[in-house]
């Protein structure tokens, strides 16, 4: 009699047991689709759960994906893969609810939010390898799939996933989602110049946008018509279209529309619209849209004949566009860093496979130095990377330097002097019908002069700089010590060397930091020589202050320009150099 009343105890325990566990079922598949629309109340629902209190491990895991599925969909980045590999490790060995081409889709979610681009389309892939796979799923990979495509650049792999997305999205009634990949898919056309690819499926998703009767998503894809229309040469429907989005943007599409309108207005040469729309951007947050205001400016004034307002926004320009990549290299680093450490992987688990007969201690050896040999080499190649990077800027420096002083030199002036008489003769001989050719002709000569202008510009001021330098009392001590004091006499103490160097600096603000920065290290004696050279101190006179003789003198100067420009020179090429920058 005991024994069969704890049969039917048994019997009714574990017949409650399987009737909790699936009202527990059901109350998460409650929750699941409430994620989809209401991401924020699936999470307070799954944080009111204690997931120890769920029978069975297919619930707890459920649980576990449901949870990075609702910090998916809330925009809440993921910032470790643990939790997602245990789901995936226990539906790829429990087939529970057909929930792992789920999961996969969400492991290449977490790896997207990590950085890892390779991992995550591994992935994505194997999610769409399932044979039961739903084509709801199925869309979002090959979204996904093509967003990462698209980010990297390779619009060739992007194109036809995106393309399969719409497909599916389409066949699934996915009005939302098909928007954004017409809309994804429109932008790789528009960067690659494919304007009327882009138009028509700009004018696709404008109809889904109606459709979704969402004001935003209306506007947002008009200003994507409307930077269409500009780059055809539409200006009056660029400006119709620009006009009737405003106040109906987020702040970063805000900024686009001043992007987009200062472009209209300088293309019209509106002076004083395109400085406005400049000037919002400039104030901007967004360093790549202050970049683009400063950029715009510079053009303009360079048109107008501004040319200090001009010099000004390209110094602006120039250094964010330094600001910037600085900001970009740890992420390319990062992105290479990723691929990098993937194909070590992938390495890995090929010699894994080939040696799995072997025994765990030699395993788990192997493992270890090759992990230490890899930590070795990623921290060689990111030292070595660092000094290629640090020598590579200086090398353009010196580039640009030398581009520079080629550009403003007598020269370059004589130069284009004689281009500009070429081009008056072309324009003159030129009939009058063929306008176009003459204003290209005219605009090629208005540039050559304000090169010639800005040229004998800085000219002036170094001459002033240097007048204002050789009245200084302390320099024209040191030219009377140069007339009474004997040879082989130190003229200057170092203290004197100091405060000439200072003098320098002031009235050649750049130029001390120039010569600091070369690619190659310069000497206490080459730095005297050159800042000598600078203001206008004869080679004689130079022999004397730095107490060197006047061969000496000649050969440090032919070496220094031999070690800038790797070519043989004389030593008068040094000083045009250092008289340039």
């Amino acid at each position: 009699m005991k024994h069969l009343l704890s049969i039917i105890l048994s019997i009714l325990l574990l017949t409650a047991c399987s009737e909790s566990k699936h009202v527990q079922f059901q109350q998460l598949q409650h929750i699941d689709s409430i994620a989809e629309l209401n991401a924020d109340s699936a999470i307070v629902m799954l944080n009111a759960i204690n997931r120890d209190s769920l029978w069975g491990n297919d619930n707890k895991f459920y649980f576990d994906l449901l949870k990075i599925r609702a910090n998916d969909k809330a925009y809440i980045a993921h910032t470790s893969d643990s939790a997602i590999l245990s789901v995936i490790n226990y539906f790829e060995n429990h087939d529970f609810n057909n929930l792992l081409p789920v999961a996969y889709y969400y492991g290449g979610r977490v790896y997207s939010d990590l950085g890892d681009a390779p991992q995550a389309l591994e992935y994505f892939q194997k999610a769409l390898d399932c044979e039961n796979i739903n084509s709801n799923t199925m869309a979002v990979v090959y979204s996904q799939m093509a967003e990462i495509y698209s980010n990297q650049k390779v619009f060739d792999l992007a194109i036809p996933a995106y393309k399969k997305a719409i497909e599916l999205n389409t066949k699934n009634n996915n009005e939302t989602n098909s928007y954004y990949n017409i809309r994804n898919l429109s932008n790789i056309y528009f960067q690659q110049d494919n304007l009327d690819s882009a138009l028509i499926l700009y004018q696709q998703a404008f109809v889904y946008a109606n459709k979704l009767e969402n004001l935003f998503l209306k506007s947002s894809i008009k200003l994507q018509l409307a930077n269409v229309h500009l780059f055809n040469n539409n200006y009056s429907e660029t400006h119709h279209i620009l006009n009737s989005i405003k106040g109906y943007l987020s702040k970063e599409d805000s900024i686009l529309v001043s992007h987009t309108f200062a472009h209209l207005y300088y293309r019209q040469n509106n002076i004083d619209s395109t400085i406005y729309y400049c000037g919002k951007l400039t104030k901007s947050q967004p360093l790549n849209a202050q970049l683009n205001g400063y950029n715009i400016l510079a053009n303009l004034h360079m048109h107008n004949n501004r040319i200090n307002d001009a010099y000004d926004a390209m110094i602006m320009a120039t250094k964010l566009s330094d600001s910037i990549r600085k900001i970009q290299t740890p992420q390319e680093i990062r992105q290479l860093s990723a691929i990098y450490n993937y194909q070590i992987r992938e390495r890995e688990n090929n010699k894994l496979k080939q040696e799995a007969h072997e025994n765990e201690i030699r395993i788990i050896s192997l493992v270890g130095s090759i992990v230490i040999i890899i930590i070795i080499a990623l921290f060689s190649i990111h030292i070595i990377r660092k000094r290629k990077r640090i020598i590579s800027l200086k090398l353009q420096n010196v580039e640009l330097l030398l581009k520079q002083s080629n550009e403003f030199s007598e020269n370059a002036i004589a130069q284009n002097n004689t281009k500009i008489a070429e081009l008056e003769s072309q324009i003159n001989s030129i009939n009058n019908e063929n306008q176009s050719l003459i204003q290209e002709l005219e605009n090629q000569k208005r540039l050559l002069e304000l090169n010639n202008e800005q040229a004998r510009l800085i000219k002036v001021q170094s001459e002033n700089a240097i007048n204002t330098f050789n009245n200084d009392p302390f320099i024209k001590e040191i030219h009377n010590r140069l007339q009474n004091y004997h040879i082989n006499k130190n003229i200057l103490s170092e203290k004197e060397w100091t405060i000439l160097c200072e003098k320098i600096r002031v009235l050649f603000p750049s130029f001390v930091d120039t010569l600091q920065n070369l690619p190659f290290k310069i000497s206490n004696y080459e730095f005297r020589v050159s800042i000598l050279i600078k203001t206008k101190f004869a080679p004689r006179e130079i022999t004397r202050l730095t107490n060197h003789s006047e061969s000496s003198v000649s050969l440090t100067r032919a070496r220094l320009y031999k070690k800038l420009t790797n070519d043989t020179g004389k030593a008068s090429d040094w000083d045009n150099f250092i008289n340039d920058i």
